[in-house]
């Protein structure tokens, strides 16, 4: 079941594309990182956790009625004290199994939403190539433009703020805003990053291996979850949640 409204890892990872290329911008651990950060601030949002003394804690409310959601409420609820912020971020982005990582099962949610369209073509008639463009149902639109009016001060909606916050973290707010006209606002959006210790915790655990090569093209790899904790996304790549890869 999906909630009716898109929710903030969808929305992140919409707005991490090029409208025109149909490409991720960012680093794909950058954006792993920014997915699990969204999500911990869906669950904020929904009244389900809180962020306090650097610890996610359920709240002891019921679940949404989103499975992708749930699960990871699920995992919160697991341990009675909370679990340590910046380690339940960098667990949740970390997970990764045979039919894909976390960016990989939200975005096969927003295929199916009609958010984003797969578009699949081969260079030279050989190598095989996937674009992700706007969908039928153009949510990238309406997310851009409540993090442009968070970067105007011209909102005071949580959710906005939430979204340019993990936006700034991301390092995604030069193709949300781009342009020297939208210079301030763009400013605006990296310096809400501070004001969220969600989206501070993203930025910081970017940073902590910024420059560090990666095994994959484009971007770093993150450690594989070890198995020492939960796995907030095993339902869905154990059941029937995700695609199964191409």
């Amino acid at each position: 079941m999906f909630v009716p409204h898109f929710t903030l890892p969808e929305e992140l990872l919409l707005l991490a594309y090029d409208p025109v290329e149909g490409r991720v911008v960012c680093r794909p651990r950058a954006l792993r990182l920014g997915i699990a950060g969204a999500v911990a601030a869906e669950l904020v949002l929904a009244g389900r956790v809180v962020v306090r003394d650097g610890k996610i804690v359920v709240s002891g409310a019921p679940g949404i009625g989103d499975s992708f959601l749930d699960v990871a409420l699920a995992g919160v609820a697991g341990r009675r004290k909370g679990h340590k912020l910046q380690r339940w971020v960098r667990d949740t982005a970390g997970v990764k199994t045979s039919a894909g990582r976390t960016d990989e099962v939200w975005r096969h949610r927003l295929v199916a939403r009609g958010a984003l369209r797969e578009e699949r073509t081969r260079a030279l008639g050989v190598i095989a190539q996937r674009r992700h463009l706007v969908g039928p149902d153009d949510r990238t639109s309406p997310a851009r433009e409540r993090v442009s009016a968070v970067g105007h001060g011209t909102t005071d909606d949580e959710r906005a703020r939430l979204l340019a916050a993990l936006v700034g973290a991301t390092g995604l707010a030069g193709n949300v805003l781009p342009g020297d006209e939208l210079l301030q606002p763009r400013s605006e959006v990296t310096a809400s990053v501070g004001g969220d210790p969600i989206a501070r915790t993203v930025r910081d655990l970017i940073r902590e291996r910024e420059g560090t090569p990666g095994r994959v093209r484009g971007g770093e790899s993150l450690p594989e979850s070890t198995g020492s904790g939960w796995n907030p996304l095993s339902w869905i790549f154990d059941g029937d949640g995700g695609d199964g890869g191409d």
